[in-house]
């Protein structure tokens, strides 16, 4: 049977989510229709994240959007969760949806009106892609869609985690974009490597720059992996496809110099994370750029995003659980 892989992993991914998202439904009173509308909304860009990750799904996606004409249904696909959640929670706005269909047209309509000429190489068409999802992002234009019961802006980051991976494994196909759902021992190996060298230096680093402090959450091992999971998901995946997938890959080969590459969007990385209180934190500028360096250096050698993001997940956990001020 083809596709197990991906029936198998949203089957899991579905349980898991779940049994976490119960006590959430308990806790808002959530009546049963409105608790199907957002976990059904919450499956659908589930699903829609892990398509273009999987061979079979991704050949079975590929053979259906050869004629360009089906492109422009591409937003419409990528809203069906929000309808899913409007119905169930009897919350459909007509601005939210229109936002929603606004943003997920930018990216087909570029790349389909002025294609790519060098796949492999950043073209203008990238960057009007990238300032677009940029500002997207820095201008909040996903906050607020998803409100009900309690603000779910995760949903918005995974809505642009479709656009992003949909638009360069199909659209404008990114060569070595490393958009591939899969654990081998190399990945791991290179996950772990690059995890403990940055450890080594962020951890003394940290400490000493008063950016973080030893504050340890006794939270259990259960805690830890959901935390860990949830940052995969809603965090790393999307800054990994971003700067390391997309970015990096495709300046490598602008520069021919894949290591000059990894340092300017190392540095770029780092740069984002200026706007966290106090603002402008340098200190978050440093050590972000010194990550990003390490996970660039596990998309390297792994040639998987699996790589940099499951770095990217433990970075994030490790800090938040064990050495967050807050």
């Amino acid at each position: 049977m083809r596709g197990r892989a991906f029936v198998a992993m949203v089957a899991l991914l579905a349980c898991f989510f779940a049994a976490i998202a119960l006590p959430f439904v308990h806790r808002y009173h959530l009546p049963l229709q409105s608790a199907v509308g957002i976990y059904s909304c919450f499956l659908l860009l589930l699903v829609l994240v892990l398509a273009p990750g999987m061979t079979d799904t991704r050949q079975w996606i590929q053979s259906r959007i050869v004629d360009p004409r089906k492109l422009v249904l591409l937003p419409l696909v990528w809203c069906l969760p929000y309808l899913l959640y409007a119905a169930g929670t009897a919350n459909l706005r007509w601005i939210a949806l229109a936002r929603l269909v606004v943003v997920g047209a930018a990216l087909p309509v570029i790349y389909r009106l002025f294609p790519v000429r060098d796949l492999t190489r950043f073209a203008w068409q990238d960057l009007a892609a990238a300032v677009w999802l940029i500002a997207v992002l820095l201008a909040h234009q996903l906050t607020g869609i998803w409100n009900v019961p309690a603000n779910l802006d995760f949903m918005g980051r995974l809505f642009l985690v479709c656009i992003a991976s949909w638009s360069w494994v199909f659209l404008r196909p990114v060569p070595g974009l490393g958009y591939e759902f899969v654990l081998s021992a190399k990945i791991v190996r290179s996950a772990a490597w690059n995890f403990g060298l940055f450890a080594v230096i962020a951890i003394p680093s940290s400490l000493a720059l008063r950016f973080t402090q030893w504050n340890p959450l006794h939270t259990g091992l259960l805690a830890f992996c959901t935390a860990f999971l949830e940052i995969f998901l809603f965090i790393a995946l999307l800054e990994e496809l971003f700067f390391r997938g997309f970015l990096q890959t495709l300046i490598s080969h602008n520069l021919r110099d894949a290591r000059t590459a990894q340092i300017l969007i190392s540095c770029l990385f780092g740069l984002f994370h200026i706007l966290h209180a106090p603002f402008p934190n340098w200190r978050y500028v440093l050590l972000a750029s010194v990550a990003g360096w390490f996970y660039g250096s596990a998309f390297v050698k792994s040639g998987s995003l699996m790589s940099s993001a499951l770095t990217h997940a433990m970075v994030d956990t490790v800090w938040r659980t064990f050495f967050s001020k807050s």
